[in-house]
């Protein structure tokens, strides 16, 4: 079998799991680089992740990570991840957590009105963020609520600016203030 992108399961350490179960399947996982990798199927594994323990089918592959959590058990278990606080959440129990990437630690920036403004009723504004990344680096801005009525645009960008959308789908004029927070940058 080969799974096409490594992030919808969960994968392990290989070195934490050092036996293979008699009808453990060989897989084939793109997603991990541009190297295929092949990994192995170990049903019914349990594991804690802060103290809260885990029944799972994962993928033992050779990882420089001991877990990483796939899709498929995120999904399941209803987990949200915020990335504004920094924490995983699981069956009502927030774990801190830490976003690390190959360089370290993921740059996390918060994203602001630069000067006060107003959105005009069932209109849409578009205004350039700027941020630190360099201009081959590629981000996501994650919008946080602000009104029932106001929306903010995803973005997934390139560079040290890009434009943002805010809609106002309410029917009376919203300001917002020069240092209101509208979202996130990793």
């Amino acid at each position: 079998m080969i799974v096409d992108t490594a992030a919808m399961i969960t994968l392990v350490n290989e070195k934490l799991i050092p036996a293979d179960n008699k009808d453990s399947e060989t897989i084939t996982l793109r997603g991990l680089g541009e190297q295929l990798v092949t990994g192995k199927i170990i049903k019914n594994t349990s594991f804690d992740i802060d103290r809260v323990n885990i029944q799972w089918d994962v993928c033992k592959a050779p990882l420089t990570d001991d877990v990483i959590l796939g899709l498929n058990i995120l999904d399941t278990l209803g987990a949200v991840i915020n990335l504004s606080t920094h924490t995983l959440t699981i069956n009502n129990k927030v774990i801190n957590a830490a976003f690390v990437n190959s360089g370290g630690e993921i740059s996390i920036q918060q994203v602001c009105i630069k000067r006060t403004t107003t959105v005009p009723p069932n209109s849409e504004m578009t205004v350039t963020i700027k941020n630190n990344k360099s201009a081959d680096q590629e981000f996501i801005l994650e919008p946080c609520p602000l009104t029932s009525c106001l929306l903010v645009s995803h973005v997934v960008g390139k560079g040290n600016s890009c434009p943002l959308t805010i809609l106002n789908d309410g029917n009376r004029h919203i300001r917002l203030k020069k240092g209101t927070h509208i979202g996130y940058i990793e």
